[in-house]
């Protein structure tokens, strides 16, 4: 049997059940471990429940710490256990024997510093996978998660200096931080699995428009309800699936609960997920016009493309680098009544509507697949190692 040559090891926040963020890495290292690697994930302190506190996931072993810890004074003993654990895991999946890597999602914060900073004296060279500018947030969320976000700001100039690549999702990020002085900055774009149901040939009935994400103050929720409502004054059978979990989606699902075309279905399993996706109508990605939105990429626009269904999106961010108007329907951020013209034109020219999904699915295919996206990843891997 050959000699695994490199050691990589995986920081995130959920695995391997969890949302957009968790399935792109997913898809990348289900493409390492084509190579030669040998690849762990730590899951640290997932909000989402797991199927185990370890296991295998596509053959990617994955270990669960501190699973349904809160970041409070009255789980001070799950916290120091949860500190202590990882560290004791960090040092086990070090190999002796081959170069030792760190992939993880996000930048330094509060939370994963004591990790980060362990793995760095055990000589784990560090790659960190920025994917957002937190400089710019500004929703309304708890207490200790605004001070976790304040520390990721606070601590960006250790990112530059600690980390052997910084691997990000936009230009933006990627100019950011070579303006910053990091060193080897590299720009992987989302990525998604094909997800295409080739026997598709009409509309469902009712018309199924759906909503995937987080329902923070970037993904422009709002607009699409009522850009929707709008829509659905006309066409009074189509209806607005919402799927993800967090406490804005409650405050949305409590404005509009007599809306009987609205269904909000919480977070849903990729079992059920992906389907729904694939047997959808209409995707919308609607983020509003903020740094938060621009400076980022929205995960899901990959997920809806590898659909070849017709997706509304906003020109926020790098989209129009990678689409035009001829693979999706392009609006501007915070325009209701664009997504409501939208619908309408989808819905009135089906033909054309089925040309848009396919050319966008081809830009899927050409710029998020997992294979040309892995690649990328794969080469950076070997550069950091070899110097």
């Amino acid at each position: 049997m050959e000699t695994k040559k490199l050691n990589l090891v995986v920081f995130m926040r959920e695995y391997p059940i969890g949302m957009a963020g968790t399935k792109r890495i997913q898809h990348l290292l289900e493409y390492l471990a084509t190579n030669n690697l040998a690849i762990n994930v730590i899951a640290f302190r997932s909000n989402i429940p797991q199927p185990a506190g370890k296991g295998v996931h596509n053959s990617i072993p994955y270990v669960c710490v501190g699973q349904g810890t809160e970041m409070k004074l009255s789980h001070i003993f799950k916290i120091l256990l949860f500190y202590l654990r990882g560290l004791k895991i960090i040092l086990k999946l070090k190999d002796n024997s081959c170069t030792n890597i760190v992939y993880n999602s996000g930048g330094i914060s509060i939370e994963n510093f004591l990790f980060i900073l362990w793995a760095r004296i055990l000589g784990f060279r560090l790659i960190l996978a920025i994917e957002e500018d937190y400089s710019f947030f500004r929703d309304d969320i708890k207490r200790i998660s605004k001070f976790k976000f304040r520390t990721v700001k606070r601590f960006d100039f250790l990112n530059c200096h600690w980390a052997h690549s910084i691997v990000v999702v936009s230009t933006y990020l990627r100019d950011k931080y070579l303006k910053m002085g990091a060193r080897n900055v590299r720009l992987i774009p989302v990525t998604a699995k094909l997800n295409f149901n080739e026997n598709k040939s009409s509309f469902n009935s009712p018309l199924t428009v759906i909503y995937a994400g987080t329902f923070a103050d970037k993904d422009g929720v709002k607009d699409i309800l009522e850009g929707f409502l709008d829509f659905n004054r006309d066409y009074k059978d189509a209806i607005l699936i919402l799927t993800g979990m967090s406490s804005q989606q409650l405050i949305y699902h409590d404005l509009y609960k007599n809306e009987k075309n609205l269904i909000f279905k919480g977070f849903v399993e990729d079992r059920d997920f992906y389907p729904l996706l694939r047997d959808a109508d209409v995707l919308c990605m609607c983020r509003t016009e903020s740094g938060f939105a621009n400076a980022g990429f929205p995960f899901k626009l990959g997920e809806y493309l590898a659909t070849g269904n017709p997706v509304i999106c906003t020109r926020v961010s790098d989209v129009e680098i990678y689409l035009d108007e001829g693979d999706a329907f392009l609006i501007d951020p915070g325009s209701p009544a664009q997504i409501c013209q939208a619908l309408k034109k989808i819905i009135a020219d089906p033909v054309l509507a089925r040309k848009t999904g396919l050319k966008g699915f081809e830009k899927c295919r050409q710029h998020f697949s997992p294979e040309s996206n892995g690649r990328l990843l794969y080469e950076l891997i070997e550069l950091i190692s070899n110097n």
